[in-house]
């Protein structure tokens, strides 16, 4: 049995029709730290599980960077699960205290995150295993060559992938109200299970099972809890507790995505040595501070780097201070050439860091290039900046008009 302790979602701010898409800096790692990010402000957790069927990075790992934007420890224990709406529920249900599960999809059909921190308090919310079915029924499929094969067949799906299955899930003991439903429409269950008051979600998205618990807990709804993904079934207990739960949905009105033009060009090489140089720097939102009794003036240095005393001598002995995820702009510029292998137009600011002598150079994420001012406050958030040779290369970008999630209300 898990203890929910807190929930936090994200969805991307832009849409195409009526669908949320991701912008072109957002991948499934920047969405899933937004949604760990408000699950758990305080980078509390112990373990971190990252479920998602999008992996920017499936050689190599996407742990380091999830736990930088997370501003947890790189030796946080990260376990990095390919899955849907079943593995999820897997993952928050068997999830010891102090574990971070985040659930975060990119793809044509859903672009969204969330996140569950696990706790202790005996009258949180919980959620307790009771019964899953794995089968093989492969109507989505992706090679080694990362193509996705699709074979589409609704009546095969229907009533071989999702209702066989589910009429083997085991109902042990009494209460067939299901509180949360994803991956299978409310009407594809038996008459086994109560769905009148549901939240439920068709898509297999991985994301959907913590929103829609999210939902289930705010109206104070305890009862099962099913995902499904393709032929595959997990189903949990949810019982709403007597306390309330940490809910804070990082989401805001979507606008339509901004069209951009991108030049051609040769692609934006990778030198691995210097990636590898750099990576701390740019994804550890952290200043470096020198004691003044070496010699040098106490001000924040960002990014962190050895400086020079009055005697010319060379001094790496400074304290890594976390960094406000917070400002305002001090000047801006929109840059409307296209730029070869880049999206154009986009906006750089000068950022003004709250409580911090620090101004940074950050590019504008968020809103339409060129609708952003002078004095507008916004939050300091994690982005893809570049995608080099294949490899994703991340780092921090601002949002003006935004709130840090650590100043969010809970819902």
């Amino acid at each position: 049995m898990a203890v929910i302790s807190a929930i936090g979602t994200y969805l991307p701010p832009w849409v195409v029709g009526k669908r949320r898409v991701a912008g072109p800096d957002e991948d499934a790692l920047t969405m899933a730290v937004a949604a760990g990010r408000a699950a758990d402000p305080g980078a509390t957790a112990s373990r971190v599980v990252l479920v998602s069927r999008d992996f920017p990075l499936l050689e190599g790992g996407n742990a380091a960077v999830l736990l930088a934007g997370l501003s947890l420890s790189p030796a946080t224990v990260v376990a990095e699960v390919l899955g849907g709406a079943a593995t999820v529920v897997d993952q928050v249900a068997l999830a010891d205290a102090g574990t971070l599960v985040i659930a975060a999809d990119h793809n044509t059909r859903s672009s969204a995150a969330a996140a569950v921190l696990t706790g202790t308090d005996s009258g949180a919310p919980n959620l307790s295993p009771v019964s899953r079915n794995a089968r093989s029924l492969p109507l989505i499929a992706r090679g080694a060559d990362g193509v996705r094969h699709v074979y589409v067949d609704p009546r095969l799906q229907r009533e071989v992938g999702m209702s066989d299955t589910l009429a083997r899930l085991d109902l042990a003991g009494e209460g067939n109200v299901v509180s949360v439903l994803a991956g299978v429409a409310p009407a594809q269950l038996d008459s086994r299970f109560d769905t009148s008051t549901a939240a439920a979600d068709s898509t297999e998205s991985a994301a959907a099972v913590i929103r829609l618990l999210a939902d289930a807990l705010e109206a104070r709804r305890s009862g099962l809890v099913i995902g499904l993904d393709q032929s595959t079934a997990a189903m949990a207990r949810l019982d709403a507790g007597t306390s309330g739960v940490r809910i804070v949905r990082d989401e805001v009105d979507a606008a339509e995505l901004p069209k951009t033009t991108v030049a051609d060009g040769n692609g934006i090489p990778i030198s691995l040595p210097a990636y590898s140089r750099a990576f701390e720097p740019k994804l550890y939102w952290e200043a470096a501070v020198f004691e003044e009794s070496k010699g040098i003036d106490s001000t924040p240095v960002f990014p962190p780097r050895m400086r020079t005393n009055d005697a010319g001598t060379l001094v790496s002995d400074y304290t890594r201070v976390p960094l406000p995820r917070s400002g305002s702009v001090y000047t801006v510029s929109t840059i409307r050439i296209p730029v070869p292998d880049l999206p154009s137009p986009y906006s750089l600011a000068i950022v003004a860091l709250d409580d911090s002598p620090l101004r940074v150079l950050l590019k504008v994420t968020g809103v339409p290039a060129g609708e952003v001012h002078i004095g507008q406050a916004g939050a300091v958030v994690l982005r893809r900046i570049a995608l080099r040779s294949g490899i994703p290369d991340y780092g921090y970008m601002f949002w003006p008009g935004k709130l840090p999630v650590s100043q969010e209300v809970p819902a």
